[in-house]
């Protein structure tokens, strides 16, 4: 019969100090999974013994856990000394987004939040103490001011062009090309179009890529755990270990209408 091991309290206090680091460190796992991995590896390995240093090993070897960007630990440090503002300015971040306004997406809008809410202690959280708190962050300082506040992200805004305005290239009136011969002028016209049409393929397809991207990283489940799934769910381009976003919101979108379908059994059977 094979012998169980019996986890003793000084066992139990090691495991505990390696969660406290490992959560420390941006381990966003649930608890179940994490406990489900420690017992399976020090049953299997009875003479190992159970301390924080061999806990903290193991997780961290361990692939395809979720951690947290240092961007967002920081802020999640930040907002837990006042949750009421922190969520309040999360409703303002919502109208953000926009060419012109901050960036609230990705680790930019964490470090936004985090300078914005260290800006904010102490005072009431609402759009015109918000605005004034953009204006001191931005505001230039003195050589002799210790204050020290990193710049807010904001989503590019590209300048509009007068279209009654020349843009001047440099070239002058006669270009660079008066002398050029005709089977040269051809040739050069048409590789320009030829790059132009292309660039425009390009563009094309960036944009799909990225709207794929937004979309499946929008995806929610039913459930926190679902919404893990989700998130974990990624397709790679063959033979690179880079995303191919319009896939992979396929594939996150099958993902989701199979757990609904799951929920709606479950909804059923009850």
């Amino acid at each position: 019969m094979t012998t169980r091991r019996e986890y003793t309290a000084k066992d139990v206090e090691q495991i505990n100090e390696a969660e406290l680091h490992l959560r420390a460190r941006g381990l966003d796992e649930e608890n179940q999974r994490i406990v489900d991995l420690i017992d399976q590896y020090f049953q299997a390995n009875l003479t190992v013994a159970v301390t924080a240093v061999n806990v903290i090993k193991l997780v961290e070897a361990q692939p395809g856990l979720k951690w947290l960007s240092p961007a967002e630990l920081e802020y999640r440090r930040i907002a837990a000394e006042n949750p009421e503002a922190a969520e309040k300015l999360a409703d303002w971040f919502a109208t953000q987004g926009r060419p012109g306004t901050l960036v609230n997406t990705g680790d930019l809008y964490f470090q936004n939040a985090s300078n914005l809410l260290q800006e904010l202690r102490g005072r009431d959280v609402n759009s015109a103490t918000i605005d004034r708190a953009i204006g001191r962050i931005g505001a230039p300082t003195s050589k002799f001011s210790t204050r020290k506040r990193p710049p807010l992200h904001f989503v590019h805004q590209s300048r509009p062009q007068d279209p009654r305005q020349h843009q001047a290239d440099g070239t002058g009136f006669l270009g660079t090309n008066l002398n050029e011969p005709h089977w040269k002028r051809v040739q050069r016209e048409r590789e320009a179009r030829d790059a132009a049409n292309h660039q425009s393929e390009v563009s094309a397809q960036s944009v799909v890529v990225c709207e794929a991207q937004q979309k499946a990283e929008q995806l929610r489940g039913n459930t926190h755990s679902e919404s893990e799934q989700l998130a974990r769910l990624f397709v790679t381009t063959p033979g690179t270990s880079e995303i191919d976003w319009p896939n992979t919101l396929a594939a996150r979108l099958n993902l989701q209408n199979s757990l609904n379908k799951a929920q709606e059994v479950r909804r059923f059977i009850r």
